[in-house]
């Protein structure tokens, strides 16, 4: 891979607006600078303080109007004589500025009867206006028949002027206002007492946002509310970053896309997609914002790396390489946990609900009580917001990753040598040092060194982070449960493990198999054995995805299992070691049979017995009876019958000891 230079990476933190187009990017690589934000985290860049003299009256009128926040926009037109243009994005309720009112009378003749207004719902083409609102009432509403006229207009770049407005508004509104590339409807309202007691209405209507959105995957162009591939139009567009699709790397974005189309359970027991984005940006808020939001809905990042961009969606990521002392130049500092002011237990977030009419909700808040205690009892959250998700489901996915990412405390400051190159930041990589047990981390910053090398900063990552239970993870909208996080550092170990007991006296092979441990973590167990001859426990393999082996060996051994976690922790051994062999035997004759004798171990539950005529173990056979204990009378032999026999213990794993033996005695 040639040498990639991280130029920025943003995502969904607070920020504030960049330069226009290239501008940035070329001051960034001037400058030899590399910046990194976290999809759903802290950002470097300050919040975007808002104008509020921008603002018309009648949206300051609104209660807590922020056209920052999730949901501003989506349901309230407003007036004013300079705004900033909108974007619509998958499917959303929205309104916009009203830039057109007129009265006319009506057929009536009453003046003023007819009420005329333009709403531009984007500053893009769309796929499709919906239903329009006209205050809490739907346009085929009976109560409105025969009162409303709509036209829609989907921002077509050769669409021509509304005729109707040219007909009825007296020169008002002509051909030369064709609205291009812009999506608005034109209404026209006969005003009654009785349909509009207050007057007219606020306009509103169900919109299909943007429908020039190339999929690369597909070749076409068209909708799609995959925030992976928006992020690219975004990139991409005369309005966004400007950028040449040359200058995105369509891997990376191919790949993100496919994340965010992956099927995820609900509680409700049906699928959505892992990520969409539907809602409202507006340009004023900056390039920076926009980008960020687009990332926060698919917990991912932008990466500018090389001069190209690097679209990326929260998933689990697999190490692009492994870190060693090899890789560094100077001493590594890691540190083992966050400060406290950065720590917290619990999140609350705010989502656009389309149920309660496309207006920011509170999401069910996520408390882990298993961390409120490793903070001594404090419960810590953390606020965030989602406009442009609409799915409750989706959104405590959402708030869960970010609890896990922030719970995930060992943060490394790497000061590598030229060998990190290889690497950009978003990519995972295995810090594996010295004296340490190896983790998983994603880069989180990227600079080059002036004494030569590249600085990174790693933050600790598993894919336990992205683990989704709809069960026992999706809370119920209004509920607010107390739940326990699985700790992916934390795996039982399998419950029990046997030995397929051999029945003869020689054996090429033992099978040992093993209960399953039922953790969503679990990828694999580890093996060993210890033959009886050999000192040191030996390694079967890597890991074992089944639960159960067949290992070679013609000599009692010890066998032990443990379980391994996505994170790289490790269970407890269950062991099926060889019991120990009976202890002096001995035969003596009995009246038609003979007796057996001698200490049976502690470590067994039971014997096996062989027999035979001679002294040869090869001719000799098992004993259906296994003896419990010491003494044992073999029966059923005749007075003058000489036998000789060797005895194995059996555990309660079924693994058997040495033979003890031979002995010999003649029945009575």
């Amino acid at each position: 891979m040639p040498a990639a230079v991280p130029l920025i990476a943003v995502a969904a933190a607070g920020v504030a607006s960049a330069a226009v187009g290239g501008g940035i990017i070329g001051a960034v690589v001037g400058a030899g600078a590399a910046f990194i934000v976290s999809a759903i985290g802290q950002s470097i860049f300050p919040q975007k303080q808002k104008k509020q003299a921008s603002l018309s009256p009648q949206a300051a009128a609104i209660a807590g109007f922020d056209a920052g926040q999730p949901g501003a926009g989506r349901t309230q037109a407003f007036r004013q004589p300079v705004t900033e243009h909108q974007l619509v994005l998958g499917r959303c309720k929205v309104s916009g500025p009203i830039v057109f009112l007129h009265s006319a009378t009506d057929d009536e003749g009453r003046a003023d009867g007819y009420f005329y207004s333009v709403v531009v719902l984007a500053a893009h083409r769309v796929r499709a206006i919906g239903e329009v609102f006209l205050g809490d009432k739907v346009e085929n509403d009976g109560s409105l028949a025969g009162l409303v006229r709509i036209d829609r207009h989907l921002g077509a770049s050769d669409q021509a002027a509304d005729a109707n407005l040219i007909a009825e508004t007296g020169g008002q509104w002509t051909s030369d206002h064709r609205g291009r590339g812009r999506a608005y409807v034109a209404v026209r309202l006969k005003l009654t007492a009785e349909a509009f007691p207050a007057g007219p209405p606020n306009i509103a209507a169900i919109v299909e946002g943007a429908d020039t959105i190339l999929d690369p995957r597909t070749g076409i162009v068209g909708w799609s509310d995959n925030p992976a591939l928006l992020l690219a139009w975004y990139l991409t567009a005369p309005f966004g970053w400007r950028a040449a699709w040359a200058d995105i790397d369509i891997p990376a974005l191919m790949a993100a896309a496919n994340v965010c189309d992956e099927l995820v359970g609900t509680r409700a027991g049906v699928y959505e997609r892992r990520y969409t984005a539907n809602g409202v940006l507006s340009l004023a808020e900056g390039k920076i914002a926009i980008t960020r939001k687009l990332a926060a809905a698919m917990a991912g990042a932008l990466v500018v790396s090389g001069g190209r961009f690097f679209i990326h969606a929260g998933a689990p990521a697999l190490p692009a390489a492994n870190l060693t002392s090899d890789d560094l130049r100077a001493d590594v500092t890691i540190q083992g946990a966050r400060p406290r002011r950065d720590l917290f237990n619990g999140v609350r977030a705010v989502y656009v609900e389309p149920a309660a009419n496309w207006q920011p909700t509170d999401a069910p808040p996520l408390l882990a009580s298993n961390y409120v205690a490793q903070d001594g009892g404090e419960m810590i959250y953390r606020d965030l917001e989602f406009p442009l998700t609409t799915s409750v489901s989706t959104v405590q996915r959402l708030m869960k990753v970010e609890l896990e990412r922030n719970r995930r405390q060992r943060t490394v400051a790497f000061p590598a040598n030229l060998s990190a190159l290889r690497l950009r930041p978003w990519e995972a990589a295995t810090v594996a040092l010295d004296r340490l047990t190896p983790f998983p981390a994603r880069v989180t910053a990227w600079s080059l060194a002036a004494e030569g090398g590249v600085d990174l900063t790693l933050e600790e990552e598993d894919a336990a982070v992205w683990d989704w239970n709809p069960a026992v993870d999706e809370r119920a909208t209004g509920s607010n449960p107390a739940v326990v996080l699985p700790n992916p550092g934390v795996i039982a170990a399998p419950a029990s493990i046997t030995i397929e007991t051999p029945q003869a006296t020689a054996f090429a092979v033992l099978a040992v198999s093993w209960a399953a441990v039922g953790s969503s973590h679990l990828v694999g167990y580890q093996v060993e054995f210890l033959p009886a001859s050999v000192a040191a426990w030996q390694g079967y393999g890597g890991s074992l995805g089944a639960t159960a082996a067949a290992i070679p060996t013609a000599e009692p051994t010890g066998f032990r299992v443990r379980a391994v976690a996505r994170s790289g922790a490790v269970s407890g051994w269950r062991q099926a070691l060889v019991p120990a062999a009976v202890a002096a035997p001995t035969a003596t004759g009995i009246s038609g049979g003979i007796r057996l004798s001698g200490g049976f171990p502690p470590d067994a539950i039971r014997l096996q017995v062989f027999e035979a005529s001679s002294a040869s173990l090869a001719a000799a056979t098992k004993l259906a009876a296994e003896p419990t204990s010491l003494f044992w009378d073999r029966s059923g032999l005749s007075a003058g019958d000489t036998r000789w026999y060797w005895l194995r213990a059996v555990s309660a794993e079924g693994n058997v000891s040495a033979l003890a033996g031979p002995i010999s005695a003649t029945a009575l």
